[in-house]
């Protein structure tokens, strides 16, 4: 055979490489993730741990018996609600802006008495509600399954209600894990743990309006907001 027959039968063979189904099988299956913008709505369970806080009163306030010096809360589990708008930047990194509704419900309290130390516990019928806004980052691994394991943060503020509609504002931040699974569409599901924690909270009167003639109180303070949260959320890529 001479060398052209030996060229003509190798293009030949090559060509036919080409096009064979081995080879087209080995393209990638899914599309290459794009930038773009997207929307996640999720709902879940909210555990909350307990609280330990002190009272303290204004000096120039007079009692006949002493007050309480501070109160035992045992928390509960409750509901978590969540709405988010974010972009994906298709190289493994998420931001997204998040507003995320958490209701726990209190079990029951203790007063602590100056003398007698803590009272028995009485049950309580009522939520402590927080208002969650939340500016969140996301790390996913990527790769060549509908599963994508991923990480994140975020940090931002807490809007919290007490059993006796005191209110208090603070600074919150978390850290987030989970899965999402690629359903089609630029639909995905994610599963993730959420933990929360907030500086320290105060209800109740302001120690700054411990003034002559002033309230009484008593300021309420002590432990964090922290809670463990489980969520289940349906995103949307445009």
């Amino acid at each position: 055979m001479n060398r052209v027959n030996v060229l003509s039968a190798t293009l030949f063979i090559a060509a036919a490489s080409l096009n064979s189904p081995t080879v087209l099988a080995q393209e990638p299956a899914q599309e290459p993730a794009k930038d773009g913008p997207y929307v996640r709505f999720g709902a879940g369970i909210n555990f909350a741990n307990d609280w330990s806080q002190d009272y303290s009163y204004n000096p120039d306030a007079t009692f006949v018996t002493p007050p309480p010096t501070g109160q035992m809360v045992e928390n509960g589990e409750g509901l978590v609600a969540a709405f988010a708008l974010g972009f994906d930047y298709a190289d493994g990194i998420r931001t997204e802006l998040e507003y995320r509704y958490a209701s726990t419900k209190i079990d029951s309290y203790s007063v602590i008495d100056p003398v007698a130390g803590p009272t028995p516990s009485t049950p309580v019928n009522d939520d402590i509600v927080a208002h969650l806004l939340m500016s969140n980052f996301y790390f996913d691994f990527t790769n060549q399954s509908p599963l994508t394991p991923f990480i994140g943060g975020g940090v931002g503020g807490a809007f919290l209600e007490d059993a006796n509609a005191n209110r208090d504002a603070a600074l919150a931040y978390q850290g987030r894990a989970g899965v999402a699974y690629a359903i089609g569409g630029g639909f995905s599901a994610d599963v993730e743990y959420i933990y929360l924690r907030t500086n320290k909270l105060v209800f109740g009167v302001d120690e700054d309006d411990f003034v002559a003639g002033g309230p009484a109180g008593p300021s309420i303070n002590g432990d964090r907001y922290e809670t463990s949260s489980v969520m289940l959320s349906l995103r949307k890529q445009f």
